[in-house]
């Protein structure tokens, strides 16, 4: 089989390439703007073989869509993993967000109905919303509860949301091939890139924790981190889209939580916990001190959360895969990869 990655680069994708070139004999045509996570999966072992079965172009849907289209005609399989993900671009330049997380996602759904192609395309979790119940989500049953328009943050989740309608519908009407694959809070390796000590805004929780605590700065909890999130580890995530792919006929024109219910816990909580495996991991006591900060201090006006309920998975699950890590591995595990020679053993 031959499948083309767009986002290869990203935190996902790039461990998607990691697994698949390890593990499979499909081809592989990745396409990002970025390359310095895959160049930390290409610097490690890997057979000259799988190698072979490997291509990367370094492009950008909005500007290269003819390359995306060259790509898309030759593949069996497109996944789609093209996002801003940032939840302080969310408030500061929602319409990019919304252009590339909607408008430039689906010329791709339209390419892949164009060359009858079957597109996996990665949504998020966010498309349910706030929480208005501790009952999991289910793919064809919940409800979805956004904030007011004047709470931009929402524009991802919306955007998200409204391109999974459309593909249904064209689904519906029989011409496109889809599965849609929503993900719960994926934790792991090559995640984020740290930042600077003491700054706010940009990418997911982890990497500011983890930031944090290796520089002994402020742990800063948005609106006292009492916002719930359930984790799955990478490993576990990359195994449910094997199920997936090996399953075209099972998948088609479906929607999947993938997620770990049992992994379920608040953001102070996580706090916690990661400062607890600092120290069990490093030796060193941390020396971070926890503070709650608004979410317009550290994202910006218009920003807005709320407690997310846990993954519904039964329908992964009749597929055949079910979650194997549990959260503290799965944060320890996280954290290793970024502590480095300062972990006493791995």
């Amino acid at each position: 089989m031959k499948i083309v990655l767009l986002g290869a680069g990203g935190f996902i994708g790039s461990n998607l390439v990691d697994n698949l070139l390890r593990e499979t004999q499909h081809d592989l045509v990745g396409i990002d703007r970025e390359y310095d996570k895959l160049a930390e999966v290409l610097a490690a072992p890997i057979c000259p073989a799988a190698l072979a079965r490997w291509r990367f172009h370094t492009a950008d849907i909005r500007t290269d869509m003819p390359l995306v289209h060259a790509a898309i005609r030759e593949a069996d399989v497109v996944v789609d993993l093209i996002a801003h993900a940032n939840p302080s671009m969310y408030v500061t330049r929602p319409i990019d967000v919304f252009d590339l997380n909607f408008t430039q996602n689906l010329e791709v759904a339209r390419l892949c109905m164009r060359e009858k192609k079957w597109l996996i395309q990665f949504s998020s979790a966010e498309v349910y919303g706030k929480a208005k119940s501790e009952a999991p989500y289910l793919e064809d049953q919940s409800d979805s509860v956004f904030g007011p328009v004047n709470k931009q943050r929402w524009i991802y989740a919306v955007g998200k949301q409204l391109l999974e309608r459309v593909l249904y519908a064209h689904g519906e009407s029989g011409e496109l091939r889809y599965t849609i694959v929503r993900p719960f809070n994926f934790l792991g390796r090559r995640i984020d890139y740290l930042v600077p000590p003491g700054a706010t805004g940009g990418p997911r929780v982890f990497p500011h924790f983890m930031s944090a605590l290796l520089s002994g700065g402020q742990i800063r909890l948005v609106d006292g981190g009492h916002a719930r999130r359930a984790f799955l580890h990478i490993d576990d995530a990359t195994a449910a889209f094997r199920t997936i792919l090996d399953q075209p006929e099972r998948t088609r024109n479906q929607i999947y939580n993938v997620g770990n219910p049992d992994n379920q816990l608040t953001m102070v909580e996580l706090a916690h916990l990661m400062a607890e495996l600092f120290e069990e991991l490093t030796g060193d006591r941390p020396t971070s001190v926890i503070e709650s900060m608004s979410g317009a201090e550290f994202y910006g006006e218009g920003y807005e959360d709320g407690d997310r309920a846990p993954p519904d998975i039964s329908k992964m699950r009749a597929l055949g895969w079910t979650p194997t890590r549990n959260l503290r591995d799965t944060v320890r595990d996280a954290m290793l990869f970024y502590l480095g020679d300062r972990a006493l053993s791995r």
